[in-house]
């Protein structure tokens, strides 16, 4: 089985004001700590799907950014443009740029379910919240994401719908889906120079 992790950066961040991918949670950017799960839980194979005008500000040495043809297309245009650019993998780690508390743990978890050949696409579920940013897909998801596209169909749920997926349900309290949509999600200054929720 091989993995690859891919992080996904490209999007306008228009409720936050700015590029929130490159905000910083103890000093380690926002994408960095998508990538540091991934890594951390084995996954060493990671991309950087982002646009034309975001790929410079990513400082990697390991990571490979991919920048999207079409920018601004959509979460499902952009898992559909990884697995075209990488080509030598079964299954791609999806996680979004702006949850800072993912964690390795959480990564290994969900790669567990990935055994069963029977299954195209892993998704975590909190009570009735699919997650299908912080969720693996195989490869032969390819051809009916690329059909829904060219139906203009940019969303993920009807890909879930037609693949064969599997929900894995985690507490309503995990904070690893916590991502941060608006500045004041954040509190800030916490007694020790600190950022956090």
């Amino acid at each position: 089985m091989t993995v690859a992790g891919v992080v996904l950066a490209g999007g306008k961040s228009s409720r936050y004001g700015k590029p929130k991918m490159f905000e910083k949670y103890n000093n380690i950017p926002f994408y960095q700590h998508s990538l540091n799960a991934l890594l951390n839980a084995g996954v060493t194979s990671t991309y950087i799907v982002t646009n034309d005008l975001l790929a410079s500000q990513f400082l990697q040495t390991n990571t490979k950014v991919l920048i999207e043809t079409l920018p601004h297309n959509g979460p499902l245009y952009a898992i559909t443009f990884a697995m075209e650019s990488i080509g030598d993998c079964e299954w791609f780690f999806i996680l979004a740029a702006d949850i800072p508390f993912v964690t390795p743990s959480f990564i290994k978890s969900l790669l567990e379910h990935t055994n069963n050949e029977s299954i195209d696409a892993v998704i975590p579920i909190t009570e009735k919240n699919e997650q299908p940013l912080l969720a693996i897909y195989h490869r032969r998801c390819l051809p009916y994401a690329n059909e829904l596209l060219a139906n203009n169909k940019k969303s993920m749920r009807p890909l879930l719908k037609v693949v064969n997926t599997k929900y894995v349900h985690y507490s309503r309290d995990c904070k690893d889906f916590t991502n941060i949509n608006y500045q004041t999600d954040w509190k800030l200054d916490n007694g020790n120079g600190e950022t956090e929720l």
